[in-house]
């Protein structure tokens, strides 16, 4: 077991496990943003709050994403996923729960989410991407695209659980039920298959200076991760509003309110399709029009969640292409770091990049709220981030070919790729 796999086979083989687990904590770490949309409505019937300061709830927690983010990553070059993940789950599924405790004060809806934005912090997507990574080469972009499900999954069980989990037993009962259960259910997994791989280097004990890839300062400022960076800034921030408002945004439509929930659980569906057929073309292809597709599909569904043809039909294949659309995101970013930054400072360059989409996610969801409660309408939003797809669209395009670091850290893909050339003088 102590050499490296020579393809991606021999690596599902030995690492099938990994990625299972962190599949499951990275959808834990996701159900945080995607059961939002089904408390807005509870929450501000019951204590009459703005739909702005609800929203802004996560946004406590992004805000921490976005100033410790890169020590999280630092710290899983360091010390390895396991150590940091698995203690997140645990104190991460007893704070989720403990948002059931929320009074009618909004202040106490603030605490809890402080607590839980300090936990939370270890059960960041960088935590399963860095151990997946790492173990995967061959088959890096498949086995990301797997694991990256996991926010599938919390698509789907987010609307499709807690409408059911509302319904019956209360909002309260339902933070209960997905913070130990299915924060519980991440956390036993982990505890039997989250394992780190060995570094893929020259012995097991190696430091991550003899890993392939470029050094922290020269990956964050190379072309390619600056493009990288600002599609996925404005899609987090115009974008993340439409992720957190989603089921009032049916609501409003054609839909009603009876179906809003339904319809909103099958962009999970569609999610999981898009990831996995983003990873298939990823790890056969260096085709540049898979990330353009990926970023730019997405104006199509923005377009049709406008319900301007009065068509559940229309909507329903609007969040479907949204599913996708949002799916692929994840997958294409993902991979593209580690090919044009590699893995000497992965888990640093793969956190900074998260901190930055951190931020654009605490602004997104209260935005979209304020906009809401200005208009009573989420039409400005859906207008504003049609052209936002696009532009990151763009973007991809200029992102030139992969890099060839070589298999150790003296390769310098400087003079080997114009994408990887830093903009510093």
């Amino acid at each position: 077991m102590s050499s490296v796999p020579s393809t991606a086979a021999e690596e599902w083989r030995r690492y099938w496990p990994l990625v299972l687990s962190a599949m499951l904590g990275m959808s834990f770490y996701s159900l945080f943003a995607y059961s939002n949309q089904m408390f807005i409505q509870p929450l501000e019937q019951e204590f009459h709050w703005a739909r702005r300061d609800i929203a802004f709830g996560y946004s406590i927690y992004a805000l921490m994403a976005f100033l410790f983010g890169p020590l999280i990553g630092a710290l899983l070059d360091r010390v390895g996923a396991r150590r940091v993940g698995l203690p997140g789950l645990a104190l991460s599924a007893l704070a989720f729960a403990a948002l059931s405790l929320t009074g009618s004060q909004i202040w106490t809806w603030f605490a809890l989410w402080f607590v839980l934005a300090v936990v939370g912090l270890a059960v960041k997507s960088t935590v399963w991407t860095v151990a997946v990574s790492t173990a995967f080469t061959h088959g890096r972009a498949m086995a990301l695209s797997v694991m990256l499900s996991g926010s599938a999954l919390a698509q789907f069980g987010g609307p499709f659980f807690g409408s059911w989990l509302i319904h019956h037993l209360g909002w309260r009962h339902a933070y209960i039920a997905f913070g130990l259960g299915w924060g519980g259910l991440a956390l036993l997994l982990g505890l039997f298959l989250f394992r780190d791989a060995p570094r893929p280097a020259q012995s097991v004990n190696a430091s991550s200076d003899t890993l392939p890839g470029l050094p922290f300062r020269k990956a964050i400022m190379s072309r390619a991760m600056i493009f990288i960076l600002i599609a996925n800034l404005l899609n987090s921030l115009f974008g993340s509003g439409v992720t957190f408002q989603l089921k009032p945004i049916l609501s409003d439509t054609v839909l009603g309110e009876g179906s809003a929930a339904m319809v909103a659980a099958t962009a999970g569906f569609a999610g999981i399709a898009g990831k996995l057929a983003t990873g298939w073309l990823l790890d056969r292809t260096e085709s540049r029009w898979v990330p353009v597709f990926s970023f730019g599909i997405g104006a199509v569904a923005y377009f049709l969640l406008l319900d301007t043809f009065r068509s559940p039909a229309a909507l329903l294949i609007g969040v479907l292409i949204y599913g996708a659309f949002t799916g692929a995101g994840l997958s294409v970013t993902a991979f593209l770091v580690s090919r044009y930054a590699g893995l000497r400072s992965f888990g640093a360059v793969y956190g900074f990049l998260g901190s930055m989409l951190m931020l654009g996610t605490a602004l997104g969801p209260p935005m979209a709220g304020a906009i809401y409660d200005k208009f009573h309408s989420y039409h400005p939003l859906l207008w504003a981030v049609i052209p936002i797809c696009l532009i990151d669209a763009v973007l991809m395009l200029g992102l030139g070919r992969y890099p060839d670091f070589g298999t150790g850290a003296e390769a310098d893909p400087v003079e080997e790729a114009k994408s990887a050339v830093p903009l510093e003088a």
